[in-house]
């Protein structure tokens, strides 16, 4: 009896012992862990329809785009960002210390650290996020100790996913309609600019409008234009009829008249500098000037407007297409899996070992 038990300790010692242990351990002091599963997706705008079943047909049948975008919410579950954020506003640290939690599950434990490279390393391995390329949906899985923190971390994380997707939006929008919004913004102050350089030569001149208050002077010379063609008129009709007519005179007298104020009042109009068709001139083309650069701030403004609703179309939705649930039972430790794992490991390595020590021994002895 002694000699058998002493052939069989180390398969006693290498398998029986580690199962039994490993049986003890998941029967008596392993702590039942809840799951809560949601599925979701990141799909656009353009990608939106009505009912669910059609909106999930869209997705299959859609692009690559959506994918990617899905990606991206599903490397910020399993990033550092994500896990820091569970940290500082979910104590998602309380939720795997807590006393009901056995030695081996709970965080931190004897072979961990409390630090953050550790615990990123244990979320890791209670929170998960798989993306199904077939369905193009993300499916979260969170596990926890109780089946209420299960489901309230994987609606931290949906919430904290949401947050990233109107971010991106925020920053997609930011980047389609900064350079229109920049382009209206020069506009805009060239055309400010415009107004104070037309408000200034304004002063200069001392005129509101040049155009407007050359229209009195140029009315004017029509007037006594006309009155000097009228007399003209007057002295052919008196010489041809009473050459000897004393009026002739009098009427030459008021041609000279009429002629040195016409000159007098044209020298107001054009003329040098202090005349009225230099300023006219530059006041026309700061008007000119004005008016292209209304007609391209309407342009911008359209192309801003444009950029918008572009931006609009492009936005991006997480759709829950499952809420997290509220697991009835736990799902781990998986006992018997577990224990059949440490029974074939062990088992396994134990035939190894024999075989190499009795190819050892084979060796020897020839």
């Amino acid at each position: 009896m002694a000699l058998a038990l002493r052939r069989r300790a180390p398969f006693l010692v290498v398998v029986v012992a580690p199962t039994i242990l490993a049986t003890f351990y998941y029967a008596a002091i392993a702590t039942p862990q809840y799951i809560s599963e949601a599925q979701f997706v990141v799909r656009g705008q353009n990608n939106q329809s009505s009912g669910a079943l059609a909106g999930l047909m869209s997705i299959t049948g859609s692009g690559g785009g959506s994918s990617e975008d899905t990606y991206a919410v599903q490397d910020y579950i399993m990033s550092r960002d994500a896990a820091r954020e569970m940290l500082d506003k979910e104590h998602i640290d309380r939720v795997y210390s807590v006393p009901q939690a056995d030695f081996l599950a709970r965080f931190p434990n004897f072979y961990t650290l409390k630090s953050f490279e550790h615990f990123f390393s244990y979320y890791k391995r209670h929170v998960l996020a798989e993306l199904d390329t077939t369905s193009g949906l993300s499916t979260l899985q969170v596990r926890t100790f109780t089946a209420s923190d299960s489901q309230r971390i994987a609606r931290a994380l949906l919430n904290a996913s949401e947050r990233l997707v109107n971010k991106m939006n925020e920053r997609q929008r930011q980047n389609l309609v900064a350079s229109s919004l920049r382009e209206r913004d020069d506009v805009v102050a060239h055309l400010r600019d415009l107004s104070k350089q037309i408000d200034a030569y304004r002063n200069q001149v001392a005129m509101l409008d040049p155009n407007k208050q050359s229209e009195p002077m140029l009315k004017d010379i029509a007037t006594l234009q006309t009155m000097l063609i009228t007399t003209q008129l007057q002295v052919e009709q008196l010489q041809a009829t009473a050459p000897n007519s004393p009026l002739i005179t009098v009427y030459q007298h008021r041609i000279a008249a009429l002629a040195d104020q016409i000159a007098h009042a044209a020298t107001g109009v054009t003329g040098d500098d202090r005349s009225m068709v230099p300023k006219i001139s530059a006041y026309d083309d700061l008007l000119l000037q004005r008016t292209l650069a209304e007609k391209e701030l309407v342009t911008t403004t359209a192309a801003l407007d444009s950029a918008r609703a572009q931006a609009d179309k492009q936005q991006l939705y997480l759709d829950e297409v499952t809420q997290p649930n509220l697991p009835d039972y736990p799902l781990y430790p998986r006992s018997l899996t577990n224990i059949a794992i440490v029974f074939l490991t062990m088992g396994a390595l134990y035939v190894m070992a024999s075989l190499i020590i009795a190819g050892a021994r084979e060796h020897k002895i020839h």
